[in-house]
């Protein structure tokens, strides 16, 4: 007769390897054997791959197709929007190679900075209470900024899923729909333009000096990188919400003109006010 095992985990009694309540694994004593837990590894690492590459193969070759997928069911091949969204975050922690979105602390003191009345009495009051020069502060504010700004993208998947679910009210989504797609959209943009671009310009220098000036000047490289972002999300559009092609290319246009906005106005600002926190 088979033995009722008592969930460590929640208490519940069953029977079999797996509790019916939880999920929680019965581990015995030949689990803590070094073949075992080279065996999870094994099928831990090749689960991985599967379903990584499958994932990013759909994430590069049809935009939108993963989000839609995933939101309608399909999700055992696929890694989760939202866990993939965060890998991409965290290979721009470690290959910090551009500034990114992250913006110097002189950049929120400009004149021609849309908050400068919000930044410099923050940026005066936290001079006088550490009481420390322009140059203390700001060079406190650029050493903490850019982790700051990095765990701070997660930020923009509510602010542009939320703007989504009003471009798209006609679609009748939920807004979780147009969170994940939000995700997607951010991945792109994170491996695009702060992965790949950073990678691309430490090649050209190195086998191409000549052509350094194309990344230092910024101007041809920021359009060619915002037409590309464009493509994207034209393409993940059209597969995910499945309207006129003429509609999808007016909505990606005021998306993008948004999102930027967002960026500039709201998330900019954020980072700012969170990071003097920390000052």
């Amino acid at each position: 007769m088979q033995e009722t095992i008592t969930c460590k985990n929640c208490g519940n009694h069953f029977l079999g390897k797996f509790c019916n309540q939880c999920g929680e694994k019965v581990y015995r004593e030949q689990d803590k054997l070094f073949t075992h837990i080279a065996d999870d590894a094994f099928h831990f690492i090749t689960h991985f791959d599967g379903s990584f590459f499958t994932t990013f193969k759909t994430f590069i070759r049809h935009p939108g197709k993963l989000s839609a997928d995933f939101c309608n069911g399909i999700r055992k091949r696929y890694f989760k929007p939202i866990p993939f969204f965060l890998m991409m975050v965290a290979l721009y922690f470690i290959f910090p190679l551009f500034a990114g979105l992250n913006m110097k602390a002189d950049s929120y003191l400009r004149k021609d900075y849309d908050f400068t009345w919000i930044s410099l009495p923050v940026f005066k009051a936290k001079m006088k209470n550490n009481g420390a020069t322009f140059k203390e502060v700001a060079s406190k504010y650029n050493s903490k900024s850019p982790k700051i700004s990095k765990f701070s993208l997660i930020l923009l998947i509510p602010l542009s899923g939320i703007f989504l679910s009003l471009l798209f009210y006609t679609r009748h989504r939920h807004l979780y729909d147009h969170l994940i797609l939000s995700s997607e959209i951010l991945s792109f943009l994170i491996f695009s333009q702060y992965l790949v671009l950073p990678l691309l310009a430490v090649i050209v220098v190195k086998l191409a000096p000549q052509y350094e000036y194309i990344f230092k000047d910024g101007s041809f490289i920021w359009w060619i990188m915002h037409a590309l972002f464009g493509f994207f999300i034209a393409v993940a559009f059209r597969n995910f919400y499945k309207e006129k092609y003429w509609l999808t290319i007016l909505k990606t246009i005021a998306f993008m003109f948004v999102f930027f906005a967002i960026i500039k106005y709201i998330y900019a600002l954020i980072v700012f006010l969170v990071t003097m926190i920390f000052v």
